[in-house]
């Protein structure tokens, strides 16, 4: 740039202009090496290893840490995983704020643990400022997002039946879905003659949810020292008890009370007998053992039973890692692993030193200990299917806690008594259809056929 010399500016002397060229370059040094460092920051990013999302609450909860004061009297048999000692902690502080206990109130609030009961309201500011213990509400308090998540897992772990069917959420007390019963069907038709108009069928699988409770005793001595253990004890326990009547209801259900009304599987199964005497001769999913004699063992049933069982599945259930056997501990080992091991191909080693993966035919095997353990006629001892196309659990996850000093004589004896609940539902709905000449088919296209779960069942002698 020229200098002007009718302009008012002072002319630039040297050593000014030298600067300003020097200014220039070293801004567009910076700029060039600002360019290059976002530049290899952003390919490092993308080169970096992808890495997997943690949930704080899975590794630290809200950043707290269990205080030092707190004692450990024996390892943790619920809480698992990153951060079990503040899981299964701030779950026993949960438990003092439900009891009342102002430690476990003033916890709750400090840490931004829901305090709510079943109506929906939230523990007052009155109840906590007065420093009263032993607070509770009449409908108990619903366990938060944060617990519930490890009460679920619990569930799951003792569960068979949850893990291994179709879980709906349940945003009401009902729900109702569609099911598809029959499709359109194909005809052949002649030159210029009409089709057949055929429609697609459908009906709801209802869920309705039932309460579930349970009630336990522990001792009154409830303290912010032990808590440590007191929520795992208790967490254990609320869902080891959930988990047990989800299974029985799941698996065994007759449709009475003590099930909720529920019928499970099995006897699922053997509705489907149109006669309404629950032969399984009329029902295309059960196949009847061999021989005779199951009054007193299942020393009968033969390798040559199981086979028929997995030729009994229709394809469309048979899907890798979910079609798979269902029996008690007791019918595993007496039974499948005998014929197993009897059917040779094993080495002496591998019996006596190779833990056994329990697996039968190449699908896995599931142990529910609802199921029989004592041999008997008629029973459906062993089930196998894919219990995920057959069945809905409708989760309705309002678990609530409550507390009582009073009830059951707890006072007398120095006790606090422990509610939870629950709310859910189980449908079996698919099971197949009869035999032909029992009845006609559900399907029209697919015929008589069995459904996603079926069942060896022993003979009536």
């Amino acid at each position: 740039m020229k200098w002007n010399p009718t302009s008012n500016d002072p002319a630039p002397q040297p050593n000014e202009a030298g600067g300003a060229a020097t200014d220039v370059r070293a801004s567009l040094e910076q700029l060039i090496q600002s360019a290059v460092a976002e530049g290899f920051a952003e390919l490092r990013r993308d080169l970096a290893p992808a890495r997997r999302f943690v949930n704080p609450l899975d590794s630290d909860p809200s950043g707290f840490r269990v205080p030092l004061t707190v004692k450990r009297y024996s390892s943790l048999k619920n809480f698992t995983g990153p951060s079990a000692d503040e899981r299964a902690y701030r779950f026993g502080m949960f438990c003092l704020g439900v009891y009342g206990k102002k430690q476990g109130i003033d916890f709750c609030l400090k840490q931004g643990i829901p305090l709510i009961d079943a109506s929906g309201e939230s523990l007052s500011d009155v109840q906590t400022k007065t420093q009263r213990e032993n607070v509770n509400t009449s409908s108990g308090f619903l366990v938060p997002d944060e617990f519930q998540n490890d009460l679920i897992d619990l569930r799951e772990k003792f569960g068979v039946f949850r893990q291994n069917a179709k879980i709906v959420p349940m945003a009401s007390d009902t729900r109702s879905d569609p099911r598809r019963v029959n499709g359109v069907t194909a005809y052949f038709v002649g030159e210029s003659t009409a089709a057949t108009l055929s429609d697609k069928q459908w009906d709801r699988v209802r869920l309705t949810a039932k309460k579930l409770m349970v009630l336990t005793k522990y001792s009154n001595e409830l303290n912010e020292d032990a808590v440590l253990n007191i929520g795992d004890d208790l967490a254990g326990e609320i869902a080891y008890a959930f988990a047990l009547k989800e299974d029985q209801c799941g698996f065994i259900g007759d449709g009475t009370s003590g099930y909720g009304g529920i019928v499970g599987v099995t006897n699922k199964l053997l509705q489907v007998d149109p006669t309404g005497t629950n032969n399984p001769a009329n029902v295309m999913g059960l196949v009847v053992s061999s021989g005779t004699g199951y009054a007193t063992n299942y020393n009968s049933i033969v390798l040559s039973d199981f086979n028929k069982v997995v030729a009994t599945l229709p394809e469309y259930a048979d899907v890798p890692g979910e079609a798979k056997w269902y029996c008690s501990k007791f019918f595993w080992g007496a039974v499948m692993q005998k014929l197993a091991v009897a059917a040779g191909g094993n080495r002496v080693t591998q019996i006596e030193d190779t833990p056994l993966t329990k697996s039968f035919l190449g699908y896995p095997v599931v142990i529910s200990q609802v199921l029989p353990k004592i041999s008997a006629t008629s029973q459906v001892c062993c089930l196998f299917g894919n219990l995920r196309m057959a069945a809905r659990l409708g989760d309705r996850r309002q678990t609530t806690i409550q507390m009582s000093e009073h009830a059951l004589n707890a006072f007398e004896q120095d006790e606090v008594v422990i509610r939870g609940t629950e709310r859910f539902d189980i449908v079996v709905h698919d099971v197949g259809d009869p035999t032909p000449s029992a009845g006609p088919a559900k399907s029209s296209q697919a015929g008589n056929v069995a459904g996603p779960i079926v069942a060896l069942i022993t003979a009536a002698s």
